[in-house]
């Protein structure tokens, strides 16, 4: 039996001025947005720069910053699901507590119904 494999294809991308063919089995645009967004940081890198940096120390101080963004921006998504999570657990404590009303109508509505008919029957209640 022949086994599919996946097509592995090469996009073009320019950063710094330099051309990369990128192996990938990714869409193309992707490899294409990620590409012009490490180019765009590199250039803002080296704009905060006033002397020249060689190209592979823009390439490291870029892939730091583009660490950092991502790290926050986990950080950001746990504490989001942590608040989501919190907020799911307050909803079901107050959908038990709404669900609980009316079983305790039930129960005291129960004893008192109870009362009438011995009081219509001439039991205790009467006395």
């Amino acid at each position: 039996m022949a086994q599919a494999r996946s097509q592995i294809s090469g996009v073009l991308v320019h950063i710094m001025g330099d051309e990369y063919r990128i192996a990938t089995e990714r869409d193309c645009r992707e490899v294409e947005r990620l590409a012009a967004y490490v180019d765009a940081k590199m250039h803002q890198i080296a704009a905060q720069h006033a002397r020249r940096i060689p190209k592979t120390s823009l390439a490291v101080l870029a892939a730091m910053e583009i660490a950092g963004e991502l790290f926050r921006s986990l950080a950001d998504q746990e504490q989001l699901a942590a608040r989501a999570q919190q907020n799911l657990e307050h909803l079901r404590r107050l959908v038990d507590e709404r669900a609980a009303i009316p079983a305790r109508v039930l129960e005291r509505a129960a004893p008192a119904a109870g009362n009438r008919g011995r009081e219509l029957r001439g039991g205790p209640a009467s006395a």
